[in-house]
């Protein structure tokens, strides 16, 4: 999912329709959200305190903040190996004219040390194994269904994923046909992300969507969907969109978030 704010013109239309009622309290809601924000907060890619975006000095700095809900992205290299990295391409992180599908994983490592250790899946999921208190939802991204079908890719990740951690796992993608085949292989919770056109044929436990998008989250409670919205690194709109009946908040701050929240709830 992408990492920035809504644009602030869409970020006015929401803000405009929470305060005129129009985002009303979920009806499905039992209680009102939590006050503590670690309950509810998810880190984003980790926390980007602790060094760069989905590497595991980004995750163990959320944990050791108080995060219980992390997310993180896959591609896979070329040796169809599925690393921790949100971009295909390595412009953006590495200034590098050069995609994760076109190199091996010993070749991608090597090129991304000089600005970060690159992390495989299988190493997170070791480290996950320590953390059970961490939900960590994974987001697939669709690239890999251009060199594999819906099929082995949920097939090889399968193989990968010890049973240990499939009780705090959620995985999650914008496409629908790859939830599907891994809901078909794994004993896990699956989550549509709504940048994609395609959705799942097959019940929902998650959906994640841009904040813009908050007067949607009636209707997907309706289904019994947990909605969580992204990516907001401000304290009064992460409380607007939780009053507005969010389940989840995806922030890249987790630890400044948390801050900011709990010096809020005092003085409010």
């Amino acid at each position: 999912m992408r990492s920035t704010d809504a644009p602030v013109q869409l970020l006015k239309q929401s803000t405009c329709l929470y305060d005129r009622g129009l985002l009303s309290h979920n009806q499905n809601r039992m209680e009102k959200f939590s006050d503590d924000p670690r309950e509810w907060l998810v880190a984003h890619r980790g926390d980007r305190e602790g060094g760069v975006e989905n590497t595991l000095g980004a995750f163990r700095f959320a944990v050791k903040s108080g995060a219980t809900l992390a997310e993180c992205d896959i591609q896979f290299t070329r040796d169809l190996v599925p690393v921790v990295i949100h971009d295909d391409s390595l412009k953006r992180l590495c200034d590098l004219a050069l995609h994760v599908s076109l190199l091996d994983l010993i070749d991608l490592e090597e090129l991304c040390y000089p600005y970060f250790t690159l992390l495989t899946l299988q190493k997170l999921l070791i480290w996950l194994k320590e953390k059970p208190q961490l939900t960590l939802f994974i987001e697939i991204k669709p690239d890999i269904r251009k060199r594999l079908d819906d099929g082995d890719i949920a097939a090889r990740l399968a193989a990968l994923i010890p049973e240990a951690v499939l009780s705090h796992i959620v995985l999650i993608s914008e496409s629908g046909n790859i939830l599907d085949a891994c809901r078909d292989r794994l004993s896990c919770p699956v989550g549509w992300v709504a940048e994609g056109n395609e959705q799942a044929d097959l019940p929902l436990d998650y959906v994640f969507m841009p904040y813009s998008e908050a007067a949607m989250i009636d209707q997907w409670h309706s289904r019994d969907v947990k909605v969580g919205l992204y990516t907001i690194n401000s304290g009064k709109t992460a409380r607007q969109m939780m009053d507005a009946g969010a389940d989840m908040i995806e922030t890249n701050h987790f630890s400044k978030m948390v801050d900011k929240l709990e010096i809020s709830h005092d003085s409010g």
